[in-house]
């Protein structure tokens, strides 16, 4: 088998996990790649050895911590987390509540930094963690100013994980609406039951590269007090892309 060969393989791996959260078999793996059992046994087993791809107890395998890993390196090169951690540190502090920051990932948010309070009790731990963009703030105002990255959540089928969630395609479409509107989107209790969250996009070049989002209870954070907390986020997703412009452009890595 040629390099590039091997290589196209494990690409082909990563990106089939990443698109299965329920992890795939040696035979699946194998079927999609059109190769024997043995040899997608072997190739799972290396990547498993570097972490980036992890056995569940089911003998399934899915990605693993070694991705977030090296997601988070990547995303430290671009200078977003750099830039936006102290204004995500402030906001934490001024409202008590976690801010994330996440980025789109194809139909998905991807959260690459959080922040919370250091007098919470408890810490969601949403690093490397992924959400359907129809569920979540933070995924809203990353779509919302796309017109044909709409369209594609439309089309993709909208499941839900709560009682909550926006499941009809017209619904989604007239909050999408709202949110360009507005600037700003709001999340109660569509992702997980009983956590609210609101969020503001980040804006570099006319574009938007990430997304600050403000999370808490819903006996915490009441749906009402959303509004209130949106310029605050606004403020700091502005503060972000102003770092951001003011950083220069890192060289290539060696």
């Amino acid at each position: 088998m040629r390099t590039t060969e091997a290589a196209d393989r494990v690409v082909s791996v990563l990106e089939m996990l990443a698109e299965s959260p329920d992890g795939l078999g040696p035979s699946e793996v194998g079927e999609r790649l059109s190769v024997h059992k043995a040899t997608a046994s072997r190739l799972l087993g290396t990547l498993a050895a570097r972490h980036l791809v992890e056995r569940t107890s089911s003998g399934r395998y899915r990605l693993g911590a070694g991705m977030v890993r090296l997601a988070g390196f990547a995303i430290h090169g671009t200078g977003l987390v750099t830039s936006a951690r102290p204004a995500i540190e402030a906001l934490s502090a001024r409202t008590g509540e976690t801010v994330t920051l996440g980025i789109l990932e194809g139909l998905h948010v991807l959260y690459v930094d959080e922040v919370y309070d250091r007098h919470s009790i408890v810490s969601a731990n949403w690093i490397g963690r992924r959400s359907p963009v129809h569920c979540s703030s933070s995924g809203k105002v990353l779509v919302a100013f796309d017109d044909d990255r709409v369209e594609e959540v439309l089309r993709s089928g909208l499941e839900g994980r709560t009682r909550h969630s926006l499941t009809e395609p017209e619904a989604l479409r007239a909050v999408l609406a709202e949110v360009r509107r507005h600037g700003f989107a709001a999340s109660t209790s569509e992702l997980e039951e009983g956590l609210n969250t609101v969020a503001s996009p980040v804006r570099v070049g006319g574009r938007v590269v990430a997304a600050v989002s403000i999370s808490g209870p819903s006996f915490r954070l009441p749906a009402r007090d959303l509004p209130r907390l949106a310029p605050l986020a606004a403020q700091t997703c502005t503060a972000i892309a102003r770092d951001m412009r003011a950083r220069p452009t890192a060289p290539p890595a060696p």
